[in-house]
């Protein structure tokens, strides 16, 4: 299945090389999605301090990663 609006030379088709770049940054999107977690798991845990903006930094990078991998997988999951 292939994310709207990408299509090929024939109408209807998808372009493989724009879904398979997009595949590709969804699979980067969930190992940054996991090493931050764990890192994040890791400082919380941690009974010395780290910097409270890198904790900070990392929480948003969290949560904005998990966004960006529903919205693209959204986009696979989208027949239309």
């Amino acid at each position: 299945m292939c994310p709207r609006g990408f299509s090929g030379p024939v109408s209807g088709n998808c372009s493989s090389i724009a879904a398979q770049d997009t595949q590709q940054h969804l699979s980067m999107l969930r190992i940054l999605y996991a090493a931050s977690a764990t890192a994040l798991d890791a400082f919380r845990a941690a009974d010395n301090p780290v910097d409270n903006e890198l904790v900070s930094d990392l929480e948003r990078m969290v949560e904005r990663t998990y966004a960006e991998i529903e919205r693209l997988s959204a986009l696979f999951a989208d027949p239309s």
